[in-house]
């Protein structure tokens, strides 16, 4: 399993290289609003900002797999969303990341994605021909967005109306087979867009040792997005989107299954400097989880599961210069219903409530000509209330429970320098506060994977993080170090019993580490990207003191080379390095390393018609993503696609 040393060896030749400088890429007019939530162009950013492009977008089949191609991004689990239950797509930003649940916000245009019941991440619900780029990071961001940015924010923004009609069709290995419509059009002081997406696939064995009851996982799912803008004067637009997606997966048994369902709906509009949302997202998520023979000969039903929830929120930004003035609030209603077919309990339905309330103000100035300050704080509110659980016992009687309300109050500031020593080398550096109140899937909602069943624990606490960090960047070099101290992560805790987990704030942990991101075009047609992740995550209280956070990897690493020439073809090569990780709290059940090589070629048939072949884990490398239970379950093998992208107008 794993293939480290060679592999390890050639990726940091790579990075070396990639540091050496030469012909850069003119980032000048790359518009990044993430990090300071306004537009700012990306040399003047005070934070760090990786902006993944459409076109880098357009080489995976999925948003995370594309985003993955950033070391400092991963998910909670090693697996694709392609055949990955979406409870374990939560995502994590430089190794601040203990459980399923996100610690980075996911925004379209400003309006969060993340699933506001249990914080994980659809990621097949954004269609991929309607974004024009991707923003990723990292770092602290609760001082402008709250309790969901403890680790970082991921913006996804999408295409200007503008007229177009765009279409991708694509097939590929194990029965897998997809397809994407982009349309846009303005008609006078209106405009339009349309956006569809749909993937199926039969999928790929993912048991190491499957038994008879071991099949593909496979999944379906479909996306859309619709928006309507109008301007209404000079500088006032207004802008109406509504959303849908569905998908359903199979875990590779008849019992062990997901289903998803989401729609959402927002308005906005935008004048003098006023900028004013509001929003409303219902989803339905569902699972069902099997009860396997220890040789997996046979299996049975355990348990099914239903977490309907809704969720709305407004927020209000005013402008002025470079003064920045916000408020937003939100609410969040969810459930979990949950049967059983053994032990003492049958049926299980709790549910809650969470409100939130933010202020927030930022100043950007230049006290002096070189020197760039950002200070930004944010006065969080939230109240957990109504919880209630309902049990149905085996011996026909029933059990309610109260669980108790709980609010905070939350301060958290950032203040972050930037320094233009020459016009190609600037320093930054930056300090700041965050939070992460629990969501109700941590609350309320129990799960399992595999034979491990982990509890909820309706009295969980707030996470809460001081960090810091410093650098520098050059057109064609990154670097950046970082420390971030994490109070009360919430992880999936072991307990006495076997295969029982219980959700608990740990006591402490430490993120530690160092980012570098290299980009080299030495020749016209030729670039060479790279970079590296290094996160030392550790325990520092209890009993679990000196132990590595569960699924954080020490090292990322990524080095890619293109070659673009439009009158003949584009290639890209590209191979990801992980170093190994733990699936558990003890760091008992190891996760070895392993590389993976990525390669697409593209070629334009005539103007507006490109073919495209792309051949994912080229060498067919086999590497453990799970162990949970004493099953260990393995990532996607040799993946073949081929499709034809059209640009009608």
């Amino acid at each position: 399993m794993g293939h480290r040393g060679g592999s390890l060896r050639g990726a940091v030749l790579a990075l070396l290289l990639l540091a050496l400088p030469g012909r850069a890429e003119d980032l000048s007019e790359t518009i990044v609003v993430s990090a300071a939530r306004e537009a700012q162009p990306a040399p003047d950013a005070s934070g760090v900002v990786t902006v993944v492009p459409a076109k880098e977008l357009a080489r995976a089949k999925a948003l995370d797999e594309a985003l993955r191609r950033d070391p400092s991004f991963a998910v909670f689990r090693r697996s694709s969303s392609l055949v990955a239950d979406p409870s374990s797509q939560g995502v994590n930003l430089r190794g601040i990341g203990p459980s399923g649940v996100s610690r980075a916000l996911v925004l379209e245009d400003g309006v969060p994605l993340n699933d506001a019941f249990g914080g994980w991440m659809y990621w097949g619900a954004v269609p991929r021909l309607g974004v024009e780029r991707v923003e990723i990071a990292p770092g602290t961001s609760s001082a402008l967005y709250g309790s969901s940015a403890l680790g970082g924010v991921v913006q996804v923004v999408t295409r200007p109306i503008e007229d177009r009609l765009e279409l991708e069709l694509e097939g590929g290995r194990f029965g897998t087979a997809a397809g994407g419509l982009s349309a846009a059009g303005r008609a006078g002081r209106f405009g339009g867009s349309l956006d569809l997406e749909g993937l199926r696939t039969d999928g790929y064995g993912i048991v190491a040792e499957p038994g008879a009851v071991d099949g593909p996982a496979w999944s379906r799912r479909a996306a859309a997005r619709a928006r309507v803008e109008a301007a209404l004067g000079e500088d006032a637009v207004l802008d109406a989107r509504f959303g849908g997606f569905a998908e359903d997966q199979n875990g590779g048994t008849q019992y062990t299954t997901a289903t998803a369902r989401d729609a959402l709906a927002s308005l906005g509009i935008s004048f003098s400097g006023v900028e004013a949302t509001i929003f409303a997202r219902w989803a339905r998520f569902g699972q069902d989880r099997a009860r396997l023979a220890p040789d997996r000969s046979a299996e049975a039903l355990a348990s099914t599961q239903s977490s309907p929830a809704d969720d709305e929120g407004a927020s209000v930004t005013w402008k002025r210069g470079g003064f920045l003035l916000g408020v937003d609030t939100r609410r969040i209603f969810g459930r979990s219903l949950e049967d059983l077919t053994s032990g003492p309990v049958t049926s299980r339905d709790t549910y809650g409530e969470q409100r939130a309330l933010g202020i927030f103000a930022q100043e950007i100035f230049d006290p002096i000509p070189w020197l760039q300050v950002q200070a930004a704080a944010r006065l969080d509110w939230w109240h957990n209330l109504g919880g209630i659980r309902h049990e149905a016992l085996a011996t026909g009687g029933t059990q309610d429970t109260d669980l108790s309300d709980r609010s905070d109050v939350s301060l958290n500031p950032r203040l972050a320098l930037r320094a233009r020593a020459l016009p190609w080398l600037s320093f930054r550096a930056a300090a700041y506060r965050s939070f992460r109140a629990p969501t109700l899937n941590e609350l309320y909602r129990p799960f399992q994977v595999g034979q491990v069943r982990t509890e909820a624990n309706p009295d969980l606490g707030p996470e809460t993080l001081l960090g810091a960090e410093a650098g520098f960047d050059t057109p064609w070099l990154r670097m950046t170090a970082f420390y971030a101290d994490l109070r009360d992560p919430i992880v999936n805790a072991s307990t006495a019993m076997t295969n029982l987990q219980m959700r608990q704030n740990l006591g402490s942990a430490r993120i530690a580490g160092l980012e570098v991101q290299a980009r080299w075009r030495p020749l016209g047609p030729l670039l060479l990207t790279g970079g590296w992740t290094f996160a030392d995550a550790r325990v520092t209280s209890g009993d679990l003191e000196g132990r590595l956070l569960p699924q954080d990897p020490r090292h990322r690493l990524m080095g890619a080379i293109s070659f673009a020439d439009p009158r003949w073809v584009e290639v890209t090569a590209s191979i990801r390095w992980t170093s190994e990780q733990f699936e558990d709290d003890r760091n008992t059940l190891r996760l070895p390393g392993y590389a993976v090589l990525d390669v697409q070629v593209s070629r334009a048939l005539a103007s507006g018609w490109d073919l495209f072949l792309a051949a994912e884990n080229l060498l067919d490398r086999q590497y453990l993503v799970g162990l949970q239970g004493g099953v260990a379950t393995l990532g996607q093998p040799l993946f073949l696609r081929a499709g034809l992208r059209v640009k009608l107008f």
